[in-house]
């Protein structure tokens, strides 16, 4: 379906081709750790598994094997068997993949200023929880429907 519209119009965001292209793209950028695995390749190109396990918090050697695979079978990912005993990977960005760093830094870019994040948040003092925990036991320390 052709159209008239340049990329950035109202109109192209309502085309179904456009449709199609934004779910394709939610389900790749929408998965926990592709973004993650993708920003990486993209801070150091050419990486081995034990680095990116490092590199990337709380992901286990299986998510991040499966990540992998998935992002190569998706051409985003390259890799390369650097030695076979013991066996020893490398993975880098396709072109396809560092294409693809743009939208992560613009994702970076609005999610460092637009989103709440947990490391900036402070931790209630006991003066600030007191108050709920007096109510709780003047209630003689049962919820009631509005607490729930």
């Amino acid at each position: 379906m052709a159209t008239n519209c340049s990329t950035h119009s109202r109109q192209y965001a309502t085309d179904c081709t456009a449709q199609g292209t934004l779910i394709e793209m939610a389900s790749l950028i929408g998965h926990k750790w592709y973004p993650v695995i993708l920003h990486q390749l993209c801070v150091e190109d050419d990486r081995g598994f034990s680095d990116l396990h490092k590199a990337i918090d709380e992901i286990s050697n299986k998510m991040l094997s499966d990540s992998l695979s998935a992002l190569e079978d998706q051409g985003l990912v390259g890799r390369e068997v650097v030695s076979d005993k013991p066996i020893r990977v490398r993975y880098t960005l396709t072109d396809e993949g560092h294409e693809l760093e743009a939208v992560l830094a613009a994702m970076l870019d609005w999610g460092q200023a637009n989103l709440d994040h947990p490391e900036t948040k402070s931790t209630p003092t006991a003066a600030e929880t007191e108050p709920v925990a007096a109510t709780a036991v003047s209630s003689g320390g049962h919820s009631t429907g509005a607490d729930q």
